[in-house]
């Protein structure tokens, strides 16, 4: 037996061909831990932030400075205490120190160009008003008035 009556208005909208959303893929010849970081950012910003290739060229300059400074970190971390005092390798992990750092600011200057970081999403008046309103004692993992639950 069908549906009886008029048919909802959710059920009869429809989306025209072309219109669907389209993220941008991520491009060739990236790695699979570059295009996963892609699809990453590419999922969790608004859909026309990456419709130029020039903003798509600063994503992939992103996705491969930030694949790097990962890798290099990893090495980083797998320095014993040992080779980090000893004054034959001192100069090595200095200089991957460096390049860690350089690779940082990269990171810092793309995101910020790209306007994925939150300093250029908000006016000062915004942030200022978004810092005042801020809890500094507040539990993120608590939702507002869920914790009133708890203690009726």
């Amino acid at each position: 037996m069908g549906k009886r009556g008029p048919i909802p208005q959710h059920e009869r909208v429809r989306v025209l061909p072309g219109r669907e959303e389209r993220r941008a893929p991520p491009p060739e010849g990236i790695t699979e831990d570059q295009a996963r970081l892609w699809r990453a950012i590419v999922e969790t910003e608004p859909q026309e932030l990456f419709a130029s290739e020039a903003r798509k060229h600063l994503l992939r300059l992103y996705c491969e400075h930030a694949t790097f400074r990962a890798n290099l970190q990893g090495l980083i971390d797998r320095v014993p205490i040992e080779k980090i005092l000893h004054p034959d390798t001192e100069d090595g992990f200095e200089r991957m120190l460096r390049m860690r750092d350089r690779e940082t600011k990269t990171l810092v200057s793309l995101a910020t160009r790209m306007r994925l970081t939150n300093q250029s999403r908000y006016t000062p008046t915004a942030a200022g008003t978004a810092g005042r309103n801020h809890n500094p004692n507040a539990k993120p993992w608590i939702m507002p008035g869920e914790a009133d639950s708890y203690f009726d």
